[in-house]
């Protein structure tokens, strides 16, 4: 986690420098590059990539055209936030409505909807401390939960366990990584030193609390609202927070910059750079000049290729295509088969960190030579025959000769009365997207099923006609299943709302047909527009049986909606899966995270056309 906030010391500078640059680097070796100790840490930015041929075989004399495709995507680093809200405010001032204006700052500066990869839990402390909410990226649930009640401190001999708190806090944050994690303490630092100042139980209590909170978080920001004088009057309890992020009173707007800085540094990274590298089999010859966009350079002895493109031409979701011919080389052995293996792209971001994405084999075969083409001989001149006298003898007549004839095709004319249908029929298209635990879990690619699975949804979605009333929404479903975006054409909210999606425990793929069907019911909903839920799972119905599922899917399609579903891995009821899609077509199948943009791709172009259109999707 990077930290570039204002401190006012160079001591501190110095310190925030070097907490960095040990985050990101590796052990290393004395004397070792600090840029190549920075690089061993793998970027955040992942990508499908696919190779395509216009032909898998060819003729000697044809050329072949090569494609290839990417689909970015830069999450950048997840970032996990606990708020810790002090139950305590004093009735007789406004302590209260501080408390509650400074917790809506932080909430504030946080923008869940801006930062999908922003996740925030709270915890709520007085003699006992309570987990409010887990780590939910749900801007509206952490704005409810975060509405505590305030008590007077002492009343009742009800008086902090500040060491509660901050072990309810670590406990929000035992599963994530601590360098991407932040705790946030709202309140003062009551305790009986109010009244004797001679007991120091609970600023023991304090401290030992925020020793166990930044063994769980990388930063503690603690921000005390008391605005009639100053909270470091209470002692050096304020000193525990992490050097920077203690504030107090009026430093309200400071307070909301430095929560904005750490969300700004940590979540967002974007790409910097995009390199393809290709090599072209030595049985094969690029053809000059037919890249396109021009190759950056290109090796003619070791067939080597490149080509790279700044990341300000880099958006997320959307496809990047790199494409140039080949013809076979004169002395091919003929029928031969050339693989291409050794294609790579290498995305790098904006701190310096790369990620590499192998490009999947392709095959190309070279079947025959082109026939030679035969130039017909001349026939010889006519030799005159001069008259026959009259002849006494009748002349023999000449026998015919008999032609063979040779088999070959026939073509017949096929006339159909109707015209060829050119209108579009715009579609209002449901992502139903599994986020189970397992979507974690890691594939050939590099990155996960549920990274797999948001660039193939985002690489559909930039597929759709956005701009001449196509529709789009995303649904995630596991324990339940909600919209995370309804109806919409506005690709950017879409791609936040993929980019948000979280895991949790359970398949209840039901919950998602049902999701979607109340999507597909709103008042967003296009009745012109065809009906579509695309379904995505890697597992099995859980803990609601599939028959719960299919019978939805039965209700959903005779009401007129079109159900595709993908299968992800091989832990699948692929007879469900058949049968919750409108056809067994409909139903595709995916090893591996890498064939889900062609899988999407090919729904693309397969979503139905105008009922009373028969041309294109007959």
């Amino acid at each position: 986690m990077n930290r570039h906030i204002t401190v006012v010391t160079l001591i501190a500078t110095i310190e925030v420098a070097l907490s960095a640059m040990l985050l990101h680097a590796a052990p290393a070796t004395s004397g070792a590059n600090p840029d190549e100790i920075h690089q061993r840490i793998e970027s955040s930015c992942v990508a499908i990539i696919t190779r395509s041929l216009s032909s898998n075989t060819i003729r000697d004399c044809d050329d072949c055209t090569i494609e290839m495709n990417l689909v970015p995507n830069c999450r950048g680093e997840p970032l996990n936030v606990v708020l810790v809200l002090l139950g305590y405010a004093n009735p007789a001032i406004p302590e209260a409505q501080w408390n509650r204006a400074w917790t809506k700052s932080a909430i504030d500066a946080l923008r869940l909807s801006d930062h999908p990869n922003t996740r925030v839990g709270i915890v709520y402390v007085r003699s006992t401390a309570s987990i409010l909410l887990e780590l939910t990226d749900a801007e509206d649930r952490v704005r409810a939960r975060s509405n505590v009640v305030y008590a007077s401190a002492g009343a009742g001999g009800d008086w902090p366990c500040f060491s509660c708190g901050f072990q309810k806090a670590a406990q929000v944050l035992k599963e994530v990584d601590r360098s991407n994690s932040v705790i946030v303490y709202i309140g003062a630092m009551v305790g009986r030193p109010l009244i004797d100042p001679d007991d120091e139980t609970y600023y023991r209590d304090w401290v030992k609390g925020t020793r166990t909170a930044k063994t769980a978080a990388d930063i503690l920001v603690v921000g005390c609202p008391f605005r009639l004088f100053s909270c470091k009057d209470w002692g050096d309890w304020w000193k525990e927070a992490t050097r920077g992020y203690y504030f107090e009173g009026l430093q309200q707007g400071a307070f909301e910059r430095a929560v904005e800085d750490i969300v700004e540094e940590t979540t967002t990274t974007t790409a910097a750079e995009l390199t393809i590298h290709e090599i072209i089999p030595p049985e094969l010859d690029y053809i000059p000049g037919s890249a396109r966009p021009d190759l950056t350079s290109f090796d003619p002895v070791t067939g080597r290729a490149l080509w790279q493109r700044p990341g300000a031409t880099i958006t997320n979701g959307h496809p990047i295509s790199f494409t140039y011919r080949v013809e076979p080389r004169g002395s091919l052995r003929i029928p031969s088969a050339v693989s291409f293996e050794a294609g790579r792209a290498v995305l790098t971001d904006t701190l310096r960190r790369s990620r590499e994405i192998r490009v999947p084999a392709s095959f190309l075969t070279i079947t025959e030579p082109c026939a030679p083409i035969v130039t017909p001989s001349p026939s010889p001149p006519a030799t005159a025959t001069p008259p026959t006298p009259s002849a006494t003898a009748t002349p023999t007549a000449t026998p015919t000769p008999t032609s063979t004839l040779i088999p070959g095709p026939v073509y017949l004319p096929l006339g159909l009365n109707e015209a060829p249908c050119t209108r579009e029929q715009r579609a209002d298209v449901v992502l139903v997207m599994d986020a189970s635990s397992s979507m974690n879990e890691p594939t050939e690619g590099g990155y996960s099923k549920l990274e797999a699975a948001r660039l193939a949804a985002a690489a559909f979605v930039a597929r759709l006609n956005l701009s001449e009333g196509d529709q789009a929404a995303v649904v995630a479903f596991n324990s339940d299943a909600r919209a995370l975006i309804g109806l919409t054409s506005d690709p950017s909210a879409l791609t936040r709302a993929l980019d948000g999606i979280a895991v949790s425990s359970q398949t209840c793929i039901v919950c998602g047909l049902k999701a979607a069907s109340e999507v597909l019911e709103s008042d967003a909903r296009i009745n012109s527009n065809e009906p579509v839920i695309i379904l995505l799972t890697d597992g099995r119905s859980n803990p609601r049986p599939v028959s719960e599922a299919v019978t939805e899917a039965d209700r959903l399609k005779e009401a007129g909606n079109v159900i595709f579903t993908i299968g992800l891995g091989d832990d699948l009821d692929d007879g469900a899966l058949i049968d919750i899609a409108s056809k067994p077509a409909f139903a595709f199948r995916a090893v591996d995270g890498s064939a889900l943009e062609a899988i999407y791709r090919e729904i693309a172009v397969t979503l139905p056309g105008p009922a009373d259109c028969y041309w294109g999707r007959r």
